[in-house]
């Protein structure tokens, strides 16, 4: 009997083996770095190591799609579009580092280290082809994003946001591994194509299947149970209602660029996944789960804006601000179908643009020991620093779906989905929570431009990084908003597994 070695596809998972290398030589760097050394070479380590990554995806974006190691992994142009969003997310995180690491005690090399696994986990979500890889990505993500949530060691805030998280987080991946349990009862498989083709669909890109049960055979019952637990598991991820109550405060106490890299990062490899997992492994129980998934997102819209209307936070309102957009993205997985998909995509770089650009000018605005993240500390900032006023202005407006922004080009396109799919109801509520959403936006522009500034704040100069973060997202949200034409069609390309 002789031993063959198993034939292992490395370049399938290069961006993962370049980012996974970069967190482990910001480790050894440090450990050769003087005590006292200037920081910015293990950021700019770090930045290295994310643009070869996604210099790695772009270049695997002509190939076929492909499964490797054992049918556990993607390598397909979906993988490909969502690593390069990731890996461009979390570079924009480590330029926001150069201020918040300025201002508090971070020890950089493990604030590098723990950003590059997490994005690791991120892509692990979005080139899943196993429920298994799915569990292991939100893992590595979620454990990596406990330590960063409370990574302002001398804030009792960030302390006890990492807790909440941690706690809840638990729980919702004991829902998440049960889940994949009575998926594997009913089907036989963990393999999404497999699952698909033992409860009638075609499957996507179909791998090995001897363990599936037969074609059309699996258990409904206790499929729909394990389809509900994975709801419930990726649903906490996505922050979507009613699994959303860890969110604002977690994100109102983590620091400042871990709570924007959450808010955007995490959010779109939950629905990555999800819209993987749904849409390869339960297309043909759609009728089944999208009843359940459209009353989850209308839930998720109208608690996100109704809440946030309240806040007096900047963080807080951007917390369900966010909890509202999660569920606009859901819509778009609720129409299961192609265009869906394609909405999904494309309003998650739209969302990535905005929330970051808005993160980026909260960042701007704080300052050591007070991160003035009240929305009264905007007030009369047209007139102390008019050009972060004017960048704010614009991110509110993309994020309420103004035109001639990207918001509202990827909510167009997310309710011309849901239309298009027969749920023309979940697009008029979608539409109607959006107009709702406009008043605690425009309460920001209104501070900043039509009352007059309370005391005299002494102002700081904002760090040149987050300046041209700021900059660069404002333009692109109104050039993407203006001619969106090229990220629909890349988006339209990389959701053709999509029937």
């Amino acid at each position: 009997m002789t031993f063959a070695l198993p034939s292992l596809d490395w370049w399938a998972i290069a961006p993962m083996l370049v980012l996974t290398l970069t967190g482990c030589a910001t480790l050894v760097a440090d450990l050769l770095r003087a005590e006292d050394a200037n920081r910015e070479p293990l950021a700019w380590m770090t930045v290295a190591g994310i643009a070869i990554s996604a210099g790695v995806a772009i270049a695997s974006w002509g190939e076929a799609p492909r499964l490797a190691f054992s049918d556990m992994v993607y390598s397909d142009p979906f993988t490909q579009f969502f690593t390069v969003l990731f890996v461009s997310v979390t570079a924009v995180t480590v330029l926001f580092s150069f201020e918040q690491l300025g201002r508090e005690d971070f020890h950089p090399a493990e604030f590098y280290t723990l950003i590059a696994f997490s994005t690791v986990g991120m892509v692990l979500m979005a080139a899943a082809a196993d429920l298994v890889m799915v569990f292991l990505g939100v893992e590595l993500l979620s454990i990596c994003l406990y330590i960063l949530t409370g990574f302002s060691r001398r804030r009792m805030e960030s302390e006890e946001s990492a807790i909440k998280y941690l706690l809840l987080g638990a729980f919702a991946s004991a829902f998440l591994l049960y889940g994949v349990a009575l998926v594997y009862g009913s089907t036989g498989s963990t393999n999404l194509s497999c699952v698909g083709l033992a409860i009638g669909a075609s499957g996507g890109l179909a791998g090995a299947c001897d363990g599936a049960v037969a074609a059309g055979t699996a258990s409904k019952a206790v499929l729909l149970a394990g389809v509900g637990l994975l709801i419930v598991g990726l649903g906490f991820k996505a922050a979507l209602v009613p699994f959303h109550s860890w969110a604002p405060d977690v994100y109102e106490g983590a620091p400042t660029s871990i709570t924007a890299y959450m808010s955007v990062g995490a959010k779109a490899a939950a629905f990555a996944a999800l819209l993987r997992v749904f849409l390869v492994a339960f297309p043909t129980i759609s009728p089944d789960w999208s009843v359940v998934l459209a009353i989850v997102a209308t839930l998720t819209m109208v608690t996100g804006n109704a809440v946030a209307l309240l806040q007096k936070n900047i963080k807080r309102m951007l917390g369900y601000s966010s909890i509202a957009h999660a569920g606009y993205i859901l819509v778009a997985i609720v129409s299961a179908s192609h265009v869906g998909a394609t909405s999904l995509l494309v309003y998650a770089v739209a969302y990535a643009v905005m929330n970051m650009g808005a993160f980026a000018v909260v960042m701007a605005l704080g300052q050591a020991g007070n991160e003035r993240t009240l929305i009264t500390d905007y007030a009369g900032l047209s007139r102390r620093q008019p050009l972060l006023a004017a960048l704010m202005a614009a991110f509110m407006l993309s994020l309420a779906g103004i035109p001639p922004t990207f918001g509202f080009v990827g909510k167009f396109y997310v309710f011309s989905a849901a239309v298009e799919s027969g749920f023309a109801w979940l697009a008029l509520i979608g539409l109607l929570s959006s107009v709702a959403s406009v008043y605690y936006y425009l309460r920001v522009v209104h501070q900043m431009y039509m009352v007059a500034p309370v005391g005299e704040a002494a102002e700081h100069v904002p760090g040149r990084w987050l300046s041209l973060v700021a900059v660069v997202a404002c333009g692109a949200v109104f050039l993407l908003g203006l001619f969106p034409g090229g990220v629909v069609a890349v988006a339209n390309a990389s959701t053709m597994f999509v029937k």
